[in-house]
């Protein structure tokens, strides 16, 4: 198992994501949890990071899974050197190929230096047309991949340019204008030699060997591994497409109406629907509490806004100051006919300030649904105390925790008999199935 995620980087990556994903999750769960705040943004948010990384893992699993395939033959048919073999044996399923001569295979543990004295076997053979294949057995696949890193040095190709790396393979071409190429995979080891790319991956094949697929080997013209024309179906791609185009829809349509589900809040059981005028009565009243928000008319009748209350005159003095407009309201949209409460949030923040340091903007907007909100910020200055000397103290503190704000707004709406739908975006009636 290690072998193979160190061999697929790409799947520890995303087994990486999955695990910090869920840690993101717990935290952020535990942190609303204790506000009192729903679950529900966590679930969908869960969901949503799943539809993305499960693919990849998937993905990633199944390319480790597809190289893993690269073995070489079983022990049954690498013989030791000198073992009794008869010549059937070799021509049924011979790691060197079915044109080997089995008088020209030689044991090469005690070559090349210390190279292979670890490995149970290491055996040498000479091809008809010069080709060369040398394997080699060890215990697992780190003192495969040692020796493979030691046979380039020894052999010299890491003197040489070559392409690969010890999961793909290395090729290079040597002094004498050969190609030769070596790859450490399983607990073996494969160096082969040939006058060309192709000579190697048809050696490769002769020995019963499937060829990584990233190998730094050149194909045969542009054919694939067996050397045939590589189909451009148009089936194939218009199958590709439409699995994309089916997945991405999935996509949209999950994140928009799993976003408005993780907000919701149904009508509170066994209360019959007031009017919409009633409602928007109850909302208006709630002006009359000691909260950090008004509740005003919209630009439509159907429309009311939630904005949040700066006017508060010390902030206001300090917005003059530096430059500093924030404003957070909630659209508010009665549907009476379904008995429902679209709610879109609206935030935006410009602030800029100059100094000695120079200059400094910022602007900021948003628009669609704020599950969890909560901001603290002061501002300090130097004043005079009691005594007369200089001293550090706050100009402003405020604090902006969106549960307060929203909390009387769904308790108003919900105990009116309507429910509260949170929208991405309040399009037009023929798209709410997409964006509810």
């Amino acid at each position: 198992m290690l072998q193979l995620i160190r061999s697929q980087p790409g799947l520890l990556i995303v087994i990486g994501l999955l695990v910090g994903g869920a840690f993101v999750c717990t935290l952020v769960g535990l942190i609303m949890a204790r506000a009192g705040a729903s679950l529900r943004p966590v679930f969908w948010f869960a969901g949503f990071f799943a539809l993305i990384v499960l693919p990849q893992l998937l993905g990633h699993s199944y390319q480790a899974m597809q190289a893993a395939k690269t073995r070489m033959p079983g022990n049954d048919t690498m013989q030791r050197p000198g073992s009794p073999s008869g010549p059937d044996d070799l021509e049924a399923g011979s790691p060197f190929g079915p044109d080997v001569d089995r008088q020209l295979i030689t044991d090469v543990r005690e070559a090349y230096g210390e190279v292979f004295k670890n490995a149970t076997e290491a055996r040498f053979a000479i091809l008809p047309g010069g080709d060369t294949v040398l394997l080699a057995r060890f215990d697992d696949f780190p003192a495969a991949e040692a020796a493979w890193i030691d046979y380039l040095r020894v052999a010299g190709w890491n003197q040489l340019p070559g392409e690969g790396d010890s999961h793909r393979g290395y090729a290079v071409t040597r002094p004498t204008g050969d190609r030769a190429y070596a790859l450490a995979f399983g607990n073996q080891l494969g160096i082969w030699t040939g006058q060309d790319d192709a000579a190697i991956r048809a050696r490769i094949r002769a020995g019963g060997f499937e060829i990584p697929a990233r190998a730094p080997l050149a194909h045969n013209g542009a054919g694939n591994e067996s050397g045939s024309p590589v189909s451009k179906s148009p089936l194939r791609f218009a199958l590709l497409t439409a699995g994309i185009s089916v997945y991405a829809f999935f996509l949209v349509l999950y994140f928009f109406k799993g976003a408005a589900w993780a907000g919701s809040s149904p009508a509170r059981p066994g209360i019959v629907p007031v009017s919409s005028n009633e409602l928007a009565s109850r909302l208006e009243s709630i002006n009359e509490l000691d909260v950090p928000f008004r509740v005003e008319r919209g630009a439509r009748p159907d429309q009311w806004i939630a904005r949040w209350r700066n006017e508060d005159a010390h902030w206001v003095d300090l917005a003059r100051a530096r430059g500093l407009r924030r404003t957070f309201r909630i659209r508010l949209t009665l549907d009476e006919s379904k008995g429902t409460v679209r709610a879109t949030d609206e935030a935006a923040t410009y602030d800029w300030s100059a100094g000695l340091g120079g200059a400094n903007l910022e602007w900021k907007s948003l628009l669609g649904i704020v599950f969890f909100q909560y901001e603290s910020q002061s501002s300090f200055g130097l004043g005079l105390d009691e005594q007369g000397r200089f001293t550090l103290r706050p100009d402003y503190q405020y604090t902006f925790d969106l549960n307060e704000m929203k909390s009387p707004l769904v308790e108003t709406v919900t105990r009116s008999g309507w429910a509260w739908r949170p929208t991405v975006w309040q399009g037009p009636a023929w798209l709410r199935w997409l964006t509810e």
